[in-house]
């Protein structure tokens, strides 16, 4: 039996506590307006999530692009090949030889953490917990997650929540750089550049920025909204938000006038437009013609006799029109008659549909049979 209420009358941390203590295995749906969470518990640890807002894949590929393990590119043709053969994202990305086991189990562990402590912050929706768990959970690559990190965690998000919420703006509206983030040389292109060049240990100048701070910088070099940044950024939800509320309040992002500023990765591009279209076969068109052209004649044909393979149409008739003229039908009408007995000649007849008197006079030498209704005629 489901359990299944709203999660104004039984909050997230009473569900997730019941789950744990009771050791329960199975999924539990969280859901809100259109979007979706799923939550995989197996005897009361957490063995994987989803979301219908972003699928888990698609974040922890979008999040090795940012660690450098992939490219955008390769990220969108693993994507495309993974629609294609149904293997897991996973799978394809160790196959790849960009990403190592410890890798992809981080960026797992980081998005499902992200996922479910976004849920903690909603203030009403409906949850359902069903004891049913599907049998291709990724548990290689995915490590239990105890209830107690998810907890703690949700606990101290929901306590610094509402201060960082005040100083952002809406997170669906693009970000980019001040001119004076452009012109800001930061100290992590710096070591790189002298790690390219081969050359010793520069002494940064100092941009006054945490590295931090200047690695979520690195995520608006074109403008990006804060859920965009929230998939790529390799620090949990909350410290990224917490960065972005400096980086603005220090003036180096601000909201763009033009809110279509803003990138869409490819990743995050809708399936359609980053997919090549499969085959569909033939249209709904030709299946129309197909079937009007063979139902056609079909409809239009009605046999004129009762040998025809078509009996149920040739039964539709009137009487006068579907009498039987081949020797073999008559004799089997006649035989038919001939056998029933006195008293259920008249039945027959009317079950067949038949007028006896009619059907006499129609068939030429039903005399030489016995009349079926002798001996009940007044």
């Amino acid at each position: 039996m489901a359990l299944e209420g709203s999660l104004r009358d039984f909050d997230l941390f009473s569900l997730f506590n019941m789950i744990k203590t009771q050791g329960k295995s199975g999924t539990l749906v969280l859901s809100r307006a259109q979007e979706f969470v799923k939550i995989f518990f197996d005897q009361g640890e957490i063995v994987g999530c989803d979301s219908n807002q972003v699928p888990m894949e698609d974040r922890v590929g979008a999040l090795l692009v940012r660690l450098g393990r992939l490219s955008g590119e390769e990220l969108l043709a693993m994507i495309q090949h993974q629609r294609q053969t149904l293997k897991r994202m996973g799978t394809l990305l160790m196959e790849s030889g960009r990403v190592s086991p410890q890798d992809l189990q981080d960026a797992l562990f980081n998005q499902a953490m992200a996922i479910i402590n976004r849920t903690f912050r909603w203030v009403e929706g409906d949850y359902r917990f069903d004891s049913i768990l599907p049998m291709d959970l990724d548990r290689e690559n995915f490590p239990p997650i105890p209830v107690d990190t998810i907890l703690m965690e949700a606990a101290r998000i929901m306590d610094e929540w509402p201060e960082v919420q005040r100083r952002l703006p809406d997170t669906r509206l693009p970000l980019a750089k001040t001119a004076a983030a452009q012109a800001l040389q930061l100290d992590i292109d710096q070591d790189l550049s002298a790690l390219l060049e081969g050359g010793g240990p520069v002494q940064p100048k100092g941009s006054g920025l945490t590295h931090e701070q200047e690695k979520t910088l690195t995520y608006f070099e074109e403008p990006s909204s804060i859920q965009t940044v929230l998939q790529i950024s390799r620090y949990d939800e909350l410290d990224t938000y917490k960065v972005i509320a400096d980086l603005l309040e220090m003036g180096l992002l601000e909201v763009t006038k033009d809110p279509q500023d803003a990138r869409i990765p490819l990743w995050n591009q809708p399936r359609k437009d980053r997919m090549a279209e499969a085959p569909t076969g033939p249209s709904i068109l030709f299946w129309i013609a197909s079937s009007l052209l063979i139902a056609g004649p079909l409809i239009g044909y009605v046999p004129r006799d009762r040998s025809s393979f078509n009996q149920g149409l040739a039964s539709l008739q009137r009487w006068d029109i579907h009498v039987a003229n081949d020797p073999d039908t008559r004799d089997r009408q006649a035989w038919a008659f001939r056998m029933a007995a006195p008293g259920e000649a008249v039945a027959l007849a009317r079950s067949l549909g038949v007028d006896l008197e009619q059907g006499r006079k129609s068939i030429p030498d039903f005399t030489q049979y016995p009349d079926p209704l002798a001996g009940i005629r007044p």
